[in-house]
């Protein structure tokens, strides 16, 4: 005897309560998420000039110190440049359109026209030259690392409480996409049970052993 065929069979029922299902945890998921988003997008904040006041800044390093963009700063001005090799003190001349240059930091920072200076020196020689900066009553900015050791660190900080004067590190790496995701998780509250990371620098070979 032939036992009837049911129009819907068990593999079709299957397959369209999964593709059903699927869809409604789709829907679900988009609506989870329209209920979370913003009901409108933030008006980004514009920068408005405050003050006509332009600070003069003189730029040490003629390698990576010349791929800053200080001068297009509207309250920026680079009023003097420095490098030991002439072609880099060029350089830097030719980037900031800057008319005046100095053979060497030391000398640099007895110019009492200048605010700050940027230092991108050799990493070994940045703690020294951020001390110098300070000292002679400049606020001093330096590319990565600020110091090679610990004690070199200590006195960084201690001329900069004696002084009063700012000292900023350029590391830029504050604001990388992962780094940014993870200060946001934490400052939401969850705990962080493992982290990694690499970095790499093009262009920056290795220094010692």
């Amino acid at each position: 005897m032939q036992r009837n065929q049911d129009p819907l069979s068990r593999r079709s029922f299957l397959s369209g309560t999964g593709a059903g299902l699927a869809g409604a945890a789709a829907c679900g998921l988009a609506g989870d998420l329209l209920a979370a988003a913003p009901k409108s997008q933030p008006q980004k904040a514009v920068w408005e000039k405050t003050s006509d006041r332009r600070i003069r800044i003189g730029v040490v390093g003629g390698g990576f110190g010349s791929s800053w963009q200080w001068h297009k700063h509207p309250n920026c001005i680079v009023a003097a440049v420095s490098d030991l090799q002439p072609d880099r003190r060029n350089l830097l001349m030719k980037v900031f359109q800057c008319e005046k240059s100095y053979e060497s930091l030391e000398k640099l920072v007895l110019d009492d026209r200048l605010d700050a200076v940027a230092v991108f020196t050799d990493a070994p020689s940045h703690g020294r030259h951020c001390v110098e900066v300070m000292n002679h009553g400049k606020h001093c900015i330096s590319a990565v690392p600020a110091a090679f050791t610990l004690d070199d660190c200590q006195r960084i900080k201690e001329t900069k409480e004696k002084t009063g004067l700012r000292y900023m590190m350029a590391e830029t790496s504050y604001f990388h996409g992962d780094v940014v995701r993870g200060r946001n998780l934490v400052g939401k509250g969850c705990k962080v049970v493992y982290s990694e990371g690499q970095y790499y620098h093009n262009g920056v070979t290795r220094i010692g052993s």
